[in-house]
């Protein structure tokens, strides 16, 4: 091979090795500026990534901080708090999943704005049921003010009543006290008084007995006062009896009862009773009893009554 055509081939061979360095040359170039693409494509990926992330923490710590402004003393409404505190964690973790995990960045910006889009509705309706907390609560104010106002005015309107029942009863003692002294002062007393024995005889002519085994009928007699405030017209008496045992003579059969002594209201009980016609004046009466069993012998005592007042007394005695 003569030397002009080695110099031939050899510039052939390299020709060739140059251009073959310069293919490898451009084909790294392709896959660079390929693979510094992708890096830029990565890049810009993950700085949205980050963005909606950011955006995201911003946000669900800006949503708490709002809701824990509403907190106060209501319990109801602190419950609510802490219910939707919870649903914006369950919320906020299904973003960082669709962040994160799936690289679904619209799904996680159309999550992020529904995130937001709660939290909003949360406060209102936050805010409503406050503004309703508060009408009840006015109206709650009101009503302890109007339910102690009437408990007020009952009070008072018991007071108005106990007093006005005390007064009455004061006036009703008042009256019952000029009754008692009217009643007293249209009682006619008896200056005198004397008590007899007698025997009926079959004629029916009395004749007068001592001895109590022959007595038969009690007849008293008496004088009474003039009384210039009662009225004349028919009086009735109640007749007294004690035996000498102290016992009041009592036969309910024989005219006998019960009265009520106005002085201290108490229960006297009373052998007979009569009336007599009173004038207006001194007047002279008996009035008689007639025995339905004999009596014992020994002292007794007598006492009248006229208008539910003890108005004489007297004692007599039968051998």
């Amino acid at each position: 091979m003569s030397t002009t055509q080695s110099k031939q081939n050899f510039t052939a061979i390299a020709i060739t090795v140059i251009i073959a360095l310069l293919g490898l040359n451009a084909y790294q170039w392709y896959v660079n500026s390929k693979l510094s693409g992708a890096n830029q494509v990565q890049e810009t990926e993950m700085m949205e990534l980050q963005k909606v992330q950011a955006e995201l923490d911003q946000d669900y710590q800006a949503a708490l901080e709002s809701l824990e402004e509403m907190r106060g003393d209501n319990a109801q409404l602190n419950a609510l708090i802490d219910s939707q505190k919870g649903e914006l964690k369950t919320q906020k973790d299904k973003i960082n999943n669709l962040i994160w995990t799936k690289k679904e960045l619209d799904k996680a910006k159309t999550e992020l704005k529904s995130l937001n889009a709660n939290v909003a509705k949360y406060l209102a309706d936050i805010q409503q049921l406050r503004e309703e907390n508060k009408i009840l609560s006015d109206n709650n104010s009101q009503l302890t003010l109007r339910v102690e106002e009437e408990i007020k005015a009952k009070d008072e309107v018991i007071q108005a009543k106990n007093a006005l029942s005390e007064e009455k009863e004061n006036l009703s003692k008042s009256n019952a006290a000029l009754g008692t002294k009217v009643d007293m002062a249209n009682a006619i007393k008896i200056n005198f008084m004397e008590v007899k024995g007698y025997e009926i005889k079959d004629d029916g002519k009395l004749k007068e007995k001592s001895k109590a085994k022959d007595v038969e009928m009690l007849r008293v007699c008496f004088l009474t006062e003039t009384n210039m405030v009662t009225g004349s017209g028919q009086k009735k008496f109640f007749i007294r009896i004690i035996n000498p045992q102290g016992e009041t003579i009592a036969i309910e059969d024989s005219g006998s009862g019960v009265l009520t002594n106005k002085l201290d209201n108490s229960q006297v009980r009373y052998t007979t009773s009569g009336e007599i016609t009173y004038k207006n004046e001194d007047t002279n009466a008996c009035i008689d009893w007639t025995l339905s069993e004999k009596l014992m012998k020994g002292d007794y005592k007598i006492e009248m009554f006229n208008n539910g007042f003890l108005v004489g007394k007297g004692q007599f005695k039968l051998k």
